[in-house]
């Protein structure tokens, strides 16, 4: 028996006996003498002895038993009432903090590893009311590639990813802490969103990676230049030489005439690697100021509007009426719509097994303090290990039809000179995307139509 019992024990043994003595003593000098009196006068006589006794007697015992059961019972129900407030209160504390808990919390059955008890949070995660999460296995709620996890949980915290109602990844944490109860097996299972936390990893991985490609970006530049530079001259030479040779009257050869072609052709598109160096390292000073940028954007779709249609390519641009101005320069922020335009065209034109009809597709619209742009089409795609690469000098999927690689690359130097962020998405096959954003200003009385 626990010390606070026997003390319990005690305190009410001894308060009997104090309330025993008091009703005694209350019987004794209020209630005995008047009922004592009643009984002498209501059975008179020496025959009446025995019964006057008895009743005398029993009405006694019987008073005082009842007197003194009725107050420890009263105090009795009166500590049991207030247990049972304090209870209750607990309870609702703890049940309020059970169901605002920032993390899932609910109780497993081991036997047949039903949820029995959960709060709140535990049902928004795996995407179902609370009526459909109590009672169910935890297996069919997890929707794992990991049931491991759920069957035989691991000591400490585990991530993974479960599949909600609605069919959508989730990544979680979750971890489970075996319960002593009275005759049943119980774990306790915490369960934490990491969507949030992973979506901040993505980005600041993002951030990094810019960073380290605006860097690496701008140690290549300074060497391009000088490289570059020292190529330039002797290229020049070289094309001339060959074309006073090719315009020299003189006959020659199908293969000396060959050659001399060959020369100026190569010569040509070493001049045009050149050039693009030139314009990827070259740093200068541009008028920047406000900018329609779906000005840029029609100019520059006007540019290729035979080639589409010519190749069979639907045009679809999408223009949010009134999109706010831009600051940037206007000549290089065509030369990025430009390039988006033409890298898009190009992978369109590529793609001969087309089921659809080829789409390109430009979408422009304000995303709160942002302008944002779209650039899509349903061409080549990219292969997911390029991804990270496309915007790194020099490289290219096209250097069969010409490409230098230092479109983007320029393109990409171009935006984050105005502050802006350029991204892209592909799936290889099926689609590609590049996503440009700018800061949104507002021009004072200018209205765009």
């Amino acid at each position: 028996m626990r010390r606070f019992d026997l003390k319990v024990i005690v305190f009410f043994v001894l308060l009997t006996v104090l309330l025993t003595v008091g009703v005694i003593a209350l019987w004794e000098a209020t209630l005995r003498p008047p009922f004592y009196a009643w009984v002498d006068a209501r059975y008179p006589g020496d025959g009446n002895v025995e019964q006057r006794w008895n009743i005398k007697q029993r009405v006694e015992h019987v008073f005082i038993s009842f007197m003194v059961d009725a107050m420890v019972v009263t105090l009795l129900l009166r500590l049991v009432h207030r247990q049972q407030r304090q209870l209750r209160a607990s309870e609702e504390r703890y049940r309020a903090l059970f169901e605002q808990a920032r993390d899932g919390i609910g109780v497993v059955r081991l036997s047949d590893h039903h949820l029995v008890e959960a709060n709140n949070k535990v049902c928004e995660i795996f995407g179902v009311r609370q009526q459909e999460c109590i009672d169910r296995d935890i297996r069919e709620l997890f929707r794992t590639s990991q049931p491991d996890v759920v069957l035989a949980p691991p000591s400490g915290e585990s991530e993974l990813t479960i599949q909600t109602a609605q069919g959508e990844p989730l990544p979680v944490a979750v971890s489970f802490t075996p319960l002593a109860t009275g005759g049943e097996e119980v774990m306790l299972m915490s369960l934490r969103d990491l969507s949030v936390r992973k979506r901040l990893e993505a980005e600041r991985e993002e951030m990094q990676r810019q960073l380290y490609q605006t860097s690496k970006m701008a140690s290549i530049g300074e060497l391009s230049a000088g490289v570059a530079h020292e190529i330039n001259n002797p290229l020049n030479g070289v094309i001339n030489f060959a074309q006073l040779l090719k315009d020299e009257e003189r006959p020659r050869s199908e293969f000396e005439q060959q050659m001399i072609d060959g020369i100026i052709d190569e010569g040509g598109r070493i001049a045009k690697i050149v050039r693009g160096l030139l314009t990827f390292a070259r740093v200068e000073d541009h008028e920047v100021g406000q900018v329609h940028f779906a000005d840029s954007i029609k100019t520059s779709i006007a540019l290729f509007g035979r080639q589409f249609e010519k190749d069979g390519i639907t045009v679809d641009i999408d223009l949010e009426p009134n999109l706010p101005l831009v600051r940037a320069d206007g000549s290089r922020l065509r030369q990025v719509v430009v390039n988006m335009i033409s890298n898009a065209y190009h992978a369109l034109k590529a793609k001969t097994d087309a089921v659809e009809p080829k789409l390109f597709r430009i979408s422009a619209h304000r995303a709160g303090e942002i302008v944002r742009v779209e650039f899509y089409d349903n061409g080549m795609g990219i292969k997911r290990e390029y991804l990270s690469k496309v915007f790194d000098p020099f490289f290219t999927t096209r250097r069969e039809t010409g490409g230098t690689g230092l479109g983007l690359s320029v393109s990409f130097g171009i935006i984050r000179d105005f502050g802006g962020t350029i991204k892209v998405e592909s799936e290889e096959g099926k689609f590609t995307r590049f996503i440009i954003e700018l800061a949104a200003i507002e021009a004072l009385e200018a209205e765009y139509v």
